[in-house]
């Protein structure tokens, strides 16, 4: 089972935003342009740029690279989550699910109100 964390905002109040808890595997693979899929936009950039600065400056191993993208995989999720509380979305409550559509119809089964407005 995974878990989600559903965001709601007023301003869309036909949207719900679900963001998964746990490992980031495309972020793994792809580092900071990962976050970019994931719409992180702020901290895509910022890690990008450190990312391109460590890259020329320090000349570092493929083992540091590894664990630096590791390290950025583990906290993509929570990146996206200060984002999108930046934005003014409010977190609603967590769902469990096997994947995102089987949570999100929990999700309208516990909360039959919001499953009006979907």
């Amino acid at each position: 089972m995974k878990f989600f964390t559903v965001y709601t905002n007023p301003q869309h109040p036909k949207t719900v935003k679900l963001v998964p808890n746990g490992f980031s595997w495309l972020v793994f693979v792809l580092g900071a342009i990962g976050l970019f899929i994931q719409k992180s936009w702020i901290h895509g950039l910022i890690i990008f740029s450190l990312c391109i600065s460590i890259r020329f400056w320090l000349s570092p191993s493929i083992a540091i690279l590894i664990l630096i993208h590791f390290l950025l995989a583990c906290f993509a999720y929570q990146f996206q989550r200060a984002e999108l509380t930046l934005s003014g979305w409010k977190i609603k409550t967590i769902v469990a699910g096997r994947n995102k559509e089987a949570a999100l119809l929990r999700l309208c089964d516990q909360y039959p109100d919001l499953s009006q407005k979907i």
